[in-house]
């Protein structure tokens, strides 16, 4: 087999596992207004489990990044991922308790973690040397896992009553791509795996970028964790159609994602990552003034598709101007990223329980915007506004 079919195997294995974390998550997370009525559970309290899950997912990203990949290679810590992933979203459904519920949370948060850094690190690898745009491809396996997940989760919730099933369903789809990976990924000689050195504070370029990502995180929560409790409790539609923003968000983020490469050929990062941002964002506001559910899911589209390579932009243009190892620059973004988890999922709770999970739905619109905006006056100071 030659070199390049051996990189396109890595590309094909990490899409699929990608696929598949994103199915599992996107059919969880419709799932939560059933599971919090289930647990009796509020707003609040579901923010402070995925408080407990932003946690862990920090300590799954450092593990991975420094200590993992680094040893056993980034297909052998994706697969390791995968299986730790797979069956955790169904301790959540059968948790008897809010302890329980608690508690399951913490291993899916820190194997969330895990994977994440184990598989951007070596698309990024990849794209360094073959020179191809793959990152914003890599994302749209994201998109299209979590847009499948959630319909699924709008059949499996109208017609199949054992919630269980659908679960360890879903698990064993992950168990088997682990196996699909670890036996078809790239092998560990084709990656350019560098000792991690000893911890310093990235340099000023990577903490802003990370800061980005961060905001992007932990307001992300506001569409995969509360769009369905929203949908049925502010604007009344019912349970089967709580995944419907989840699935609008997701066509309009693969859209972006599958001609990211050509828009970026074209025109420029800035435009992609950056304007886009700030006229979806804009979109989105509008839209959520009319309170109408059709005019929501179309402006909803037109977010993701503007927002869709914003962390794409941001994750090439740290591996331009960083002088360390890809696998922990990479691990050092995605942490920074995820650390919106911690605070950002508690706020959004708290917001949601005493203010409404309407006004949370501005506030990402605006967030989202205002990112796009920093991002714009970032490249300009690093002048990488080309796609060059």
């Amino acid at each position: 087999m030659t070199e390049s079919a051996k990189y396109n195997n890595g590309i094909y294995t990490v899409f699929l596992s990608a696929f598949l974390v994103l199915f599992q998550i996107g059919l969880y997370f419709v799932y939560i207004p059933w599971n919090a009525e289930r647990l009796q559970i509020t707003e609040a309290e579901i923010g402070i489990g995925l408080l407990v899950f932003g946690i862990a997912n920090l300590i799954g990203n450092q593990t991975s990044g420094r200590l993992i990949v680094p040893k056993i290679g980034t297909k052998n810590a994706i697969s390791i991922g995968l299986l730790g992933i797979s069956y955790l979203p169904l301790l959540l459904i059968l948790s008897p308790n809010y302890f329980w519920f608690l508690l399951a949370f913490a291993p899916f948060g820190f194997f969330v973690g895990f994977f994440s850094p184990s598989a951007q690190s070596q698309i990024s690898m990849i794209e360094e040397k073959t020179s191809r745009v793959i990152t914003p491809l890599y994302h749209a396996a994201f998109s299209f896992g979590s847009l499948v997940g959630a319909i699924t989760a709008f059949f499996t919730i109208k017609y199949i009553e054992s919630v269980s099933l659908i679960f360890s369903i879903s698990g064993s789809m992950l168990v088997l791509g682990a196996l699909i990976v670890f036996k078809f990924g790239l092998s560990k000689t084709f990656e350019d795996l560098k000792k991690s050195p000893r911890f310093k504070f990235p340099k000023k370029s990577i903490l802003i970028f990370g800061f980005l990502m961060m905001m992007n995180y932990a307001t992300m929560g506001i569409i995969l964790d509360w769009s369905a409790l929203w949908l049925t409790k502010d604007l009344l539609v019912p349970l089967y159609l709580g995944g419907a923003v989840i699935v609008a968000f997701n066509v309009g983020e693969i859209s972006a994602r599958l001609i990211a490469s050509k828009m970026i050929n074209k025109y420029s990062e800035k435009l992609v990552g950056g304007y886009l941002s700030i006229i979806a964002g804009i979109i989105l506001f509008l839209s959520i003034l009319t309170s109408n559910f059709y005019v929501i899911i179309f402006g909803m589209i037109l977010f993701g598709f503007g927002t869709a390579n914003f962390i794409a932009i941001i994750l090439r243009q740290a591996i331009r101007v960083t002088d360390e190892p890809i696998s922990l620059t990479v691990a050092n973004l995605i942490t920074m990223g995820f650390a919106g988890f911690i605070f950002g999922p508690a706020l959004v709770g708290y917001l949601a329980e005493y203010i409404g999970l309407t006004f949370n739905m501005y506030l990402l619109s605006m967030v989202w915007g205002l990112n796009g905006g920093a991002l714009i006056v970032m490249m300009k100071r690093l002048n990488l506004s080309s796609s060059s």
